[in-house]
């Protein structure tokens, strides 16, 4: 990892978290630690124990090495990855709509079947 891993675990987290729409004070009440300690993980302030990113992994319905791999990415098949690399850039708006687009297309798929 080329930047302090602390930043960019907590990058991620706070992505994860955002992405779910879950605020700080319910993944803090949900982890068992104070709203501030999310914040300050997420700023890459503050470090985190092993437990604590088991909790919020959980939480946040990714496992462990999504947050803690150098590229996550590469261990996903190559259409996946090529989603997980271009998400970060984009809105928010972009990624709800992405996400009501992936749900459709799952319930389309399970009609077929």
């Amino acid at each position: 990892m080329s930047e302090d891993p602390r930043v960019i675990i907590g990058a991620r987290l706070r992505a994860a978290r955002e992405y779910l729409s879950i605020s700080q004070e319910e993944a803090a009440s949900k982890a068992k630690v104070p709203r501030t300690a999310i914040s300050l993980i997420e700023s890459g302030q503050r470090k985190l124990d092993s437990v604590e990113l088991m909790s919020l992994a959980k939480l946040y319905l990714r496992p462990m090495a999504y947050f803690t791999e150098d590229d996550f990415s590469a261990n996903l098949d190559p259409e996946a990855a090529v989603f997980a690399r271009s998400y970060s850039e984009l809105s928010n708006s972009d990624k709800k709509e992405l996400l009501q687009f992936a749900e459709f297309l799952s319930m389309r798929s399970k009609k077929d079947e």
